[in-house]
């Protein structure tokens, strides 16, 4: 089973969509760090992903006290924030796809050969598996856009293009 770490914005982009439930019943182990699920304030959006936390569907992974020297010096090396650098390391250390839209933590973490995702290629997964159709990815799209996905213009028209077809 391939492994996913989702940072936070992420994890709001599925709550947003309301896809969070589908997404987490394919066949991904989904991780993230206790101080990514910290960074969640806002008290709907926790109180839709805790179920899934748990139940085991997202597992919650402390950081190592060896693990924080490196979690540091990436974090000032590239700008990246602390807790999105333990996503990062995460990702690195499990071999996992990072799931983020923080388009800062995806040029560093590539930079160190880790693969990463975003919220499009989730919709993509959810859409090629047959999971939601077509239409529901489109009103799942625009919804994370109105909530305030920072997405890019251009792909997301391909995919209204794509999906509308």
């Amino acid at each position: 089973m391939k492994i996913v770490v989702e940072d936070a914005n992420v994890l709001l982009d599925l709550v947003n969509g309301g896809i969070l439930g589908t997404w987490l019943g394919l066949d991904y182990e989904n991780y993230t760090t206790h101080i990514v699920w910290n960074e969640v304030s806002n008290t709907r959006q926790r109180e839709h992903v805790q179920p899934f936390i748990d139940s085991g569907l997202i597992r919650l992974r402390d950081i190592a006290p060896d693990s924080w020297e490196a979690i540091y010096a990436f974090s000032s090396e590239t700008g990246v924030s602390v807790p999105d650098s333990s996503v990062w390391l995460l990702a690195r250390s499990e071999g996992a796809i990072l799931l983020t839209g923080d388009s800062k933590l995806r040029k560093s973490a590539r930079a160190t050969d880790v693969e990463v995702r975003g919220v499009l290629w989730v919709l993509d997964e959810l859409v090629s598996l047959s999971k939601i159709s077509a239409l529901k990815a489109c009103e799942a799209l625009e919804t994370i856009r109105k909530a305030g996905g920072f997405l890019p213009e251009d792909e997301c028209q391909k995919r209204f293009a794509k999906w509308a077809a």
